[in-house]
């Protein structure tokens, strides 16, 4: 069946995919992007003059030995964002910022001769309910606890993870937002990604900052400090 034209309400058709290595994009995050390469500054470009729509995915490992990293396979699952603002330097270049508005599975690949990047159609990947509302919750109380710890523990440099914390009440959203500020290895982002269960990705991010406070550096005694 051929696909009509996208009209301008429609979040899931005939969307640029923009790809880069060793990136994930969670919903409910707003992340800024610098774009200089050519073939991504006329995608930004049409994007502009169409929904302002992109769905930002990763390139599967190995994309490294490939002649062209426009074949290069992509997750499958990524997040589809809106670009809520843009700046076009003289020299063609962008900065933009995207707010990704869903979690997205690529469905269909579509051939477009005149794109210099891919278009993709997509379905929204919605979390499924896991467990009960006390479960959630306490999940999500000793993830929002450990992280506090950890932003005190930080100190000035805490201050991002804190103010997150902060940012909202619901727990599928800010597991999503901690994930992306917080975990670090590519893998393990894709995996917090693709995790559908708020329950497990809560459990998973409050061992993450469990981690992490057991591994920030402490004087070992008093006598370190002296001279």
């Amino acid at each position: 069946m051929p696909h009509k034209g996208p009209g301008v309400t429609d979040t899931t058709h005939q969307l640029p995919v923009f790809a880069l290595p060793e990136f994930t994009l969670f919903k409910g995050t707003l992340v800024p992007f610098h774009i200089f390469e050519p073939r991504y500054c006329e995608m930004i470009e049409r994007c502009l003059g169409d929904r302002r729509l992109l769905v930002v995915t990763g390139l599967q490992p190995g994309w490294e030995a490939l002649p062209d990293d426009n074949d290069a396979p992509v997750f499958d699952v990524g997040g589809l964002g809106r670009i809520v603002s843009d700046r076009r330097f003289p020299d063609g270049r962008w900065n933009i910022f995207v707010h990704c508005i869903e979690r997205v599975e690529i469905t269909h690949r579509l051939a477009a001769a005149d794109h210099l990047v891919p278009l993709v159609d997509v379905a929204i990947v919605g979390d499924l309910l896991s467990g009960s509302g006390l479960r959630l919750a306490a999940a999500a109380d000793r993830m929002c606890t450990l992280g506090r710890s950890l932003a005190l523990e930080l100190g000035a440099e805490g201050a991002a993870l804190g103010k997150v914390l902060g940012s909202t009440d619901d727990p599928g959203l800010l597991s999503n937002r901690l994930a992306s500020l917080i975990v670090r290895h590519p893998r393990e982002r894709q995996s917090l990604l693709e995790e559908r269960s708020a329950l497990d990705r809560c459990q998973r991010l409050a061992d993450v900052f469990a981690a992490e406070l057991m591994a920030v550096e402490r004087p070992s005694s008093a006598g370190n400090w002296i001279n």
